[in-house]
């Protein structure tokens, strides 16, 4: 965008009070696909778990954007992933969310492609045709901890281990990579996918909108972390800092791997991670703070603890002692993000209380999902402006610096 377009809240100056983003941000069509194009489709992104994978064949879809991807296991465990089009003329191969295949086969003129993507069968084509020419066309896809993610750039993406690879042993230490899936729930939500990722980096409205999770966590951590490491007041930080390093020694005796990540505004990913405890007498974030499962990964005991992992504003992770949540916030239109929410446990577990687990998240993100839908109803109207930002949304801050940075505009330095 050139300085000749940008608007007033690009112009502001770095050293500036920061407020939420002017209404097109939140509204405009071609804002949205502005954002496709230097944000989303450049990013790794969490497309799903490898346990819906489990037999060479099976596939699940990933939609985001216009784009629907088929993620698929094929020869050797290999994990592969290409966009469902057909090299024909263009329509969907899998229609289905997910399924078993032993082949791709596009339903319109019975086209036929490999788990590789290669076309194995297409009728009556003419004697020049050539098959190897048109296979399916590939998307950047990688597999870490049980995570798969895929990449949409149709250049070299971002360095995916010197992005992700400080990560590794949190991961490891959760045994996400054995890991399986317990629950899945979705929770569309009628509102810009920028709304959904700034509600959901804050917690100054945990106390008004989210009973059941500030239950589970002591107050003075909400307001000192309640959205990461740099979400809350400084004074509330340092307060609260003995509590916290406390905690991490006592973790740290059970095996716990402790550190914090804590991306700015020019980092591609803006990562995230911050480990702190739950409240004292909770050993899990459940109703009455007791397990719904068997302890996950490689922990010598549990710990009152949980951690809370951003792979990037599109992908996020929370967990426990005997669970972990994955949030995927797949935008899809202007106004329509897909949220999705994965409940994961050990590999090992056999007796899962599925209602427990997901009391505190399910009904947490129901209230998200109004009150984002009700924050993206008010920004519609004229009357909308923006508005200052508190010292509880910090993180908020530091998501729109990153922002205005991946779009170049020059009041983002």
């Amino acid at each position: 965008m050139t300085t000749s377009n940008a608007s007033a809240a690009e112009r502001v100056p770095a050293s500036a009070p920061i407020c939420s983003l002017e209404r097109e941000y939140y509204c405009a069509e071609s804002a949205y696909r502005r954002d496709l194009e230097s944000i989303v489709n450049r990013k790794w992104i969490v497309a799903g778990h490898v346990d819906s994978l489990r037999r060479k064949g099976d596939y699940f879809l990933f939609r985001v954007g216009v784009e629907s991807i088929i993620v698929v296991r094929a020869d050797g465990g290999a994990i592969n992933a290409f966009y469902n089009v057909c090299r024909h003329r263009g329509s969907l191969i899998c229609t289905e969310a997910t399924g078993h295949v032993q082949r791709l086969t596009c339903p319109y003129h019975a086209w036929s492609y490999g788990l590789d993507g290669q076309l194995l069968a297409a009728r009556l084509m003419p004697t020049d045709f050539s098959k190897a020419d048109h296979g399916l066309h590939r998307c950047h896809v990688r597999v870490f901890h049980g995570f798969v993610f895929v990449n949409l750039s149709e250049h070299e993406p971002v360095d995916f281990d010197a992005t992700f690879g400080a990560m590794g042993p949190y991961l490891d230490f959760h045994g996400f990579a054995d890991a399986k899936i317990a629950h899945r729930a979705s929770y569309p939500t009628v509102a810009n996918w920028k709304l959904v990722v700034e509600n959901f980096v804050e917690c100054y409205h945990c106390t008004p909108s989210h009973p059941e999770f500030c239950s589970m966590h002591p107050a003075e951590a909400l307001i000192a972390f309640g959205a990461g490491p740099s979400s809350g007041p400084a004074d509330a930080v340092n307060a609260y800092r003995p509590q916290l390093e406390a905690w991490e020694r006592r973790a740290a005796a059970l095996g716990r791997p402790i550190g914090t990540i804590d991306d700015g505004p020019e980092s591609s990913h803006l990562r995230l991670l911050l480990q702190r405890p739950i409240r004292p007498d909770y050993d899990t974030e459940t109703e009455d703070g007791r397990f719904a499962s068997c302890l996950m990964g490689k922990r010598l005991g549990p710990d009152q603890g949980r951690m809370y992992l951003s792979f990037s504003p599109f992908t996020h992770l929370v967990a426990t002692n005997d669970f972990a949540v994955l949030f995927q916030f797949s935008p899809r239109g202007p106004l329509q993000t897909d949220v999705e929410l994965t409940w994961l446990v050990d590999g090992k577990a056999t007796d899962v209380d599925v209602p427990k687990m997901i009391w505190g998240w399910d009904r947490t993100t129901l209230q998200d999902k109004e009150i984002t839908e009700n924050n993206q109803a008010g920004i519609l109207s004229s009357r909308y402006r923006p508005g200052r930002y508190s010292e509880h949304e910090r993180r908020v801050a530091t998501f729109q610096q990153w922002y205005l940075r991946e779009l170049g505009a020059p009041g983002a330095a």
